[in-house]
């Protein structure tokens, strides 16, 4: 490893990761990478899920180890669980790489899960025209809707609560 490798450095090196359930965002954009430690020949990651049960950990772990092994370093990825995911994480390129990938962004963070599913637009119209067709979509993070205004389908990305 070279003295020029920075927790910077290895930060903007994992922005080439993408998150498995939405490859249009990195893990870096996504908040998922908290704290990188250089000690000595060995770069720890921090990385913290978007859920606890999140079925992409072990893939993204095998991700950043390979990508970091292939910059000659010896990564440790260390899955922190006690640490919650935040939306507020999430970076600007972060929210317009979602917005690109068609997900509807929740507007307010709720106390109350209903709330937050009833103010919803369509994030190819921006109708509020839509009505939820399931609190759960692919993965526990993401809800379907549908669109009256265009007729499209779409998911919101929801933060845990």
């Amino acid at each position: 490893m070279t003295p020029a490798v920075t927790a910077e450095t290895v930060r903007e090196w994992l922005k080439a990761v993408p998150d498995p359930e939405i490859p249009h965002i990195s893990v870096v954009d996504m908040g998922m990478i908290g704290e990188v430690w250089i000690e000595g020949e060995e770069v720890r990651v921090e990385l913290i899920p978007t859920f606890a049960g999140c079925p992409a950990v072990s893939l993204l772990r095998s991700h950043i180890e390979s990508l970091l092994r292939e910059k000659g370093l010896n990564p440790r990825v260390e899955i922190n669980y006690n640490r919650p995911w935040r939306v507020e994480n999430v970076t600007e390129a972060g929210w317009a790489a979602l917005r690109r990938a068609g997900f509807a962004l929740p507007k307010h963070l709720h106390a109350d899960p209903a709330e937050m599913l009833a103010d919803v637009s369509c994030p190819r119209c921006e109708s509020q025209m839509v009505s939820l067709v399931s609190p759960f979509g692919p993965t526990a993070c993401r809800a379907i809707f549908r669109c009256h205004s265009c007729g499209e389908a779409f998911e919101l990305f929801k933060p845990p609560l």
